[in-house]
């Protein structure tokens, strides 16, 4: 198979390619590869008038959508939507073919020579990459940022080879799914932020996930590098730390090059310093993603003092521990993001406060909420959606609980029991999709019930 896909990637010009999947991703895979010289055919199962469209917009003649049919399999090579599970038909017939199939990352990866700087992990990814987008454009004139982040790799690698820049990085965020097919994708600096189980409604394992995961690494070499969380033990377990090219980060190592200490990132070589109270992300698990960009910042000799102030002045991403600015008497925060156990407990681990926590929405695997758990500061849980009758009945006994079918139900109880000095907290450990189209929509909803809502007449009763 790697013969194959050897070949291929040598011949592109007159290659027939199948695009399974018309979204973004799929939609520049296809595009890139059309400037490429290939032959291109798009399946999408969805019957969509606008991905008709969309394809006819692109100028792509060959094409099917609501459904996969064999017409698929008349390819050299087939690029998968990060989307499409390995477990449907169509899937199980190119492998009975024997047709590679490739990711969107891996495909766009052979037409760039520039630095590829990939980040993945179970939580802060997001918020990483962006860091590094503000760290490095400030000293790159040319600083793409793409992959799970919503702007497709290929995209901008094909602005890349279209504009003929020569000089570039490339910042990736990569997701499991991305990182399923991949053969030649070698980031110059691969960063594992962390890993804790999600996703098990798709992968068949928290073994076969975390394995996704480490294809980040598949193949480094002594030019390249791997930026790890050396506290993370589940991420420890799986790795040989002991290499010359794998870089530890964390909060505590005091030998590390950057650490915490009293509320404070310290360089370790110089001793400057950055007071965490004077930033705008809050929480251990956003001074550990800070620690991590900075280390990736250091290959490529970043000086720690002309990152301060951008690192000061960045702001939280929306849906991700954003502040609600709408009341000084309740402090009202937007973690819609929060789609796996682990990242709600770094959410409610950032208050001091008394919290009124909101869980629910769709499973993505089965979770033990009762051992995860486990804080003091929560003064009531309000759970709503699919898997919030389940996260209920396994905390009611430990904490005063309520169960909301619809999601605004839920948050309006929520804000009618708060009380002064109070934090309601979404961060629902869910996925959004027994009731809205994505963790986006669902945070909006939020914002949108707590900025109409009438402070006013509930603080004078």
């Amino acid at each position: 198979m790697l013969e194959r896909i050897s070949h291929i990637k040598k011949n592109i010009k007159n290659s027939k390619i199948t695009i399974l999947g018309c979204g973004k991703s799929g939609l520049s895979a296809a595009n890139l590869a059309h400037y490429n010289g290939a032959e291109i055919f798009i399946s999408d199962k969805n019957n969509n008038s606008n991905i008709k469209k969309l394809i006819s917009n692109h100028g792509f003649k060959f094409s099917e959508i609501g459904k996969h049919t064999n017409k698929c399999l008349d390819a050299d090579l087939i690029i998968k939507s990060p989307g499409i599970s390995n477990n449907e038909k169509i899937i199980k017939k190119i492998k009975n073919k024997k047709i590679p199939i490739i990711s969107e990352i891996e495909f766009a990866s052979w037409f760039t020579k520039n630095p590829i700087i990939g980040v993945t992990g179970s939580n802060g990814k997001s918020t990483t990459v962006k860091i590094l987008l503000e760290l490095f454009k400030n000293k790159y004139k040319f600083t793409f940022l793409g992959g799970n982040i919503g702007i497709p790799f290929s995209l901008n690698v094909l602005e890349e080879i279209s504009k003929n820049i020569k000089k570039c990085i490339h910042i990736v965020e990569l997701s499991s799914f991305q990182l399923e097919d991949i053969y030649y994708f070698k980031p110059k600096v691969s960063c594992v932020l962390n890993l804790s189980e999600d996703h098990l409604d798709r992968h068949q394992s928290r073994d076969h996930y975390y394995k996704s995961k480490l294809n980040i690494i598949k193949n480094i070499c002594e030019k390249s590098y791997f930026v790890y969380n050396s506290e993370n033990d589940d991420l420890t377990n799986l790795i040989d730390n002991k290499k010359p090219n794998y870089i530890p980060f964390g909060l505590y190592n005091e030998s590390n090059s950057f650490f915490l200490k009293n509320n404070t990132i310290i360089e370790e070589k110089s001793g400057k310093k950055i007071d965490c109270n004077k930033i705008k992300l809050k929480g251990e698990h956003n001074y550990a993603n800070i620690i991590a960009a900075l280390e990736i910042c250091k290959i490529f000799d970043f000086d720690f003092k002309s990152s301060l102030k951008i690192i000061k002045n960045f702001n939280p991403l929306k849906h991700r521990m954003e502040k609600i600015e709408c009341n000084n008497k309740i402090t009202f925060i937007n973690d819609s993001k929060a789609t796996n156990i682990n990242s709600t407990i770094s959410a409610i681990d950032s208050f001091s406060n008394k919290i009124i926590l909101i869980l629910g929405g769709l499973s993505k695997g089965k979770t033990d909420y009762k051992n995860y758990i486990n804080s003091k500061n929560i003064k009531t849980i309000i759970c709503y959606g699919q898997e919030g009758k389940t996260i209920y009945n396994q905390l009611k006994i430990k904490y005063d609980s309520k169960y909301f079918k619809n999601f605004n139900d839920a948050v309006e109880f929520a804000v009618k029991i708060s009380i002064l000095n109070d934090v309601v907290l979404l961060s629902p450990a869910c996925s959004s999709f027994d009731q809205f189209n994505n963790f986006e929509e669902r945070g909006d909803k939020f914002k949108d019930i707590i900025n109409n809502y009438n402070f006013e007449t509930k603080f004078k009763s």
